[in-house]
């Protein structure tokens, strides 16, 4: 995991960047600072996007985001407190938001949840961001009229496991829920991506939304 490139970008280094940079630097981490209109040209990685100098949209999301996002995990960096909306952040597909003043481990904690391909959002804005985006696309997604035949293959336990990772839960708390060990929890995880021939969670969340799956377990 430490090999995955991590970019600090922002348009104006301070001393605050400068000792986050020094801090990951000292864990051994892969990370560089590099220019915004560079960010794009960078090999697939975990962005922290600094939002101290940006344009923001009403919801406090800067407008370049939509781009960043599509290729690497995004997370916006010293963002001020109710400043932003979390679950329009979800929707566009951004990991994270790191608010000032946030305390290092808690950014540790956040950078490993990105390194593990999951999101740094609590569960109650996951669920409640799925839930209305299924609300939404309800009338307008044609019910399939069969199962999808990789759909068929999932065992019961994976078919629960998609359901609570669709909610938004982390490979811990899979596991305490299901009385497993994390270990177990990513050997399912790894025959559900097979299966559903998905490399990520969000890949899943999608061919969840693309067959109605996660909504069918969820109601």
């Amino acid at each position: 995991m430490k090999n995955i490139p991590i970019y600090i970008v922002s348009n104006a280094m301070d001393s605050t960047l400068t000792k986050l940079t020094t801090i990951l630097q000292s864990l051994d981490l892969n990370i560089s600072n590099i220019p915004f209109d560079d960010v794009n040209q960078q090999p697939e990685g975990i962005v922290l996007l600094d939002t101290r100098t940006l344009e923001v949209d009403q919801h406090g999301i800067p407008s370049a985001s939509a781009n960043i996002s599509r290729k690497h995990q995004l997370a916006l960096l010293n963002v001020e407190k109710e400043s932003v909306n979390e679950y329009i952040c979800v929707q566009m597909g951004i990991k994270a938001a790191f608010y000032v003043g946030i305390e290092t481990d808690q950014l540790l904690k956040g950078l490993r949840c990105l390194m593990n391909g999951e999101w740094w959002f609590s569960r109650k804005v996951l669920s409640q961001t799925l839930a209305t985006l299924f609300e939404n696309m309800s009338d307008s997604i044609p019910q399939p009229t069969s199962t999808p035949p990789m759909a068929e293959q999932l065992t019961k336990r994976e078919k629960t496991i998609i359901k609570l990772v669709c909610q938004g839960a982390k490979n811990q708390e899979v596991a305490d829920t299901l009385n497993i060990s994390p270990h177990t929890v990513k050997t399912h995880l790894y025959s559900i991506f097979r299966k559903t021939d998905c490399r990520n969670r969000v890949e899943l969340l999608n061919w969840a939304k693309q067959h109605t799956l996660a909504y069918q377990l969820m109601v």
